[in-house]
């Protein structure tokens, strides 16, 4: 259920790291930050924007390499890129937020909120990276050498415009540039569940965790084992929704998040 016209105000610029980031920053009230799966960017989360922001601030943050943000103001792993989001949690003065990742961005959040409890209060996962890998990671295991190749000279080009027909056949939208899908390729190239389960491990918020069992990228026996492991918080789950709950059950996760 969309709670109302969807919000995609125009983006804000600070600094964080020596370079400026993109974001957006709509509404009033107790703070909710948003950090984005890959590819995508703050536009993945405007349809709950539209619940959120007549009764919270609603931050939606664009990682590096997506978005307009530079991707040198990161390097690729979960930490440094949580390392990114808690400088960009000071650099906008904001504490005791709610902080939600979204598929790729959970463990960002996740890794983020475990190493800044006075800035963020409670976290939100939805359709989350779990604990192992998911179909769509297992479909890429053993390819961690295009995360290399995309930055070759002559054969980076060709394996970015093959990936970014490949990300837009399985839905991703079609203004995902180039750019963009080579930063995916390059974090997925390193990506590791250590700091994931190292964050569960540490993390004492609230947290909600909410999935849609027809997700066509991530299971729901990876989201449940996600929810078994965290702390206590909402969990909410629907028989259809996919992989973009943000979209499909934005009014009920408005109201979920506005509660916590």
């Amino acid at each position: 259920m969309n709670p109302g016209p969807p919000s995609d105000p125009e983006p804000r610029t600070a600094s964080v790291h020596g370079g400026r980031f993109f974001y957006t920053d709509v509404g009033q009230g107790p703070a909710v930050v948003a950090v984005h799966g890959m590819p995508g960017s703050a536009r993945d989360f405007r349809h709950l924007g539209a619940g959120l922001e007549p009764r919270c601030r609603f931050v939606r943050l664009n990682l590096p390499g997506f978005g307009g943000t530079p991707a040198e103001l990161a390097a690729t792993t979960v930490d440094a890129r949580a390392d990114f989001v808690v400088a960009a949690l000071e650099a906008l003065e904001l504490r005791d937020a709610v902080l939600i990742g979204h598929s790729m961005g959970g463990p960002v959040a996740l890794a983020a909120a475990s190493r800044a409890p006075g800035r963020v209060r409670a976290l939100g996962l939805l359709a989350s990276v779990g604990l192992t890998p998911h179909r769509l990671l297992r479909r890429a295991a053993g390819r961690t050498w295009m995360g290399r190749a995309v930055d070759v000279p002559v054969a980076g080009p060709v394996l970015r415009r093959v990936a970014q027909r490949a990300f837009r056949a399985s839905g991703f939208p079609a203004s995902t540039s180039p750019e963009e899908v080579a930063q995916t390729l390059r974090v997925l190239g390193v990506f590791s569940f250590e700091p994931v389960h190292r964050a569960v491990a540490e993390l004492r918020l609230p947290t909600l965790v909410a999935f849609a069992e027809d997700d066509p990228f991530i299971e729901p026996e990876i989201a449940r084992a996600l929810a078994a492991a965290v702390p206590a918080g909402p969990r909410l789950s629907w028989p259809i929704g996919g992989h973009n709950i943000q979209k499909s059950h934005a009014a009920e996760l408005a109201n979920a998040l506005a509660g916590m």
